[in-house]
C-alpha cells in the first residue's frame, strides 16, 4: 500500500486564516515623568554609561535608555545647554569646578564617605583626590 503524500499548507490569503503574532516583552512604551526625572539624575550621575542609568531608572533597559539619552543629548544642543563630553577620570589641577563640586555633594549624600564610590559620581576625581 503505498504511502499518501501529506500536503503542505496553504499560504496565508488562499483559505487560511492569519494567526496573529504575539507581542515582543518589553514593547516601547512613554517615558514617565517620574521615569524621566530618575534618568536625568541618573545622566548627571552617570553620564553615557546606558547600564548603570538603566539600573538607577529601574524600568528600562539599557538599551531603551541609550536611546532615550541620545535624544536627550540632541536636545540639549538644541537649546543651547552644555553637552557632558564623556570624561575620563585623571590627574586636575588643584581647583575643583562647581560642576565637580555639585557632583561630589551628590556621591556624598549617596554614598556617605566610601570615596571610591564618590569618586566614581565626581568622575574627574580619584579617590585619594576626593
Amino acid at each position: 500500500m503505498a504511502r499518501k503524500k501529506q500536503s503542505r499548507p496553504k499560504r496565508a490569503g488562499l483559505g487560511v486564516a492569519r494567526v496573529p503574532l504575539k507581542k515582543k516583552q518589553g514593547t516601547y512604551k512613554r517615558w514617565t515623568p517620574d521615569e524621566q526625572k530618575r534618568f536625568v539624575t541618573a545622566f548627571t550621575l552617570y553620564p553615557r554609561k546606558w547600564k548603570k542609568i538603566a539600573e538607577y531608572v529601574g524600568t528600562k533597559t539599557p538599551r531603551q535608555t541609550q536611546g532615550h539619552g541620545e535624544y536627550y543629548l540632541k536636545q540639549l544642543e538644541r537649546a543651547g545647554e552644555e553637552v557632558p563630553p564623556p570624561e575620563k577620570p585623571g590627574r586636575q589641577s588643584e581647583h575643583w569646578t562647581a560642576n565637580e563640586h555639585e557632583r561630589f555633594l551628590v556621591g556624598l549624600s549617596t554614598h556617605g564617605r566610601q570615596w571610591p564610590e564618590v569618586a566614581k559620581v565626581v568622575r574627574t576625581r580619584t579617590s585619594e583626590q576626593v
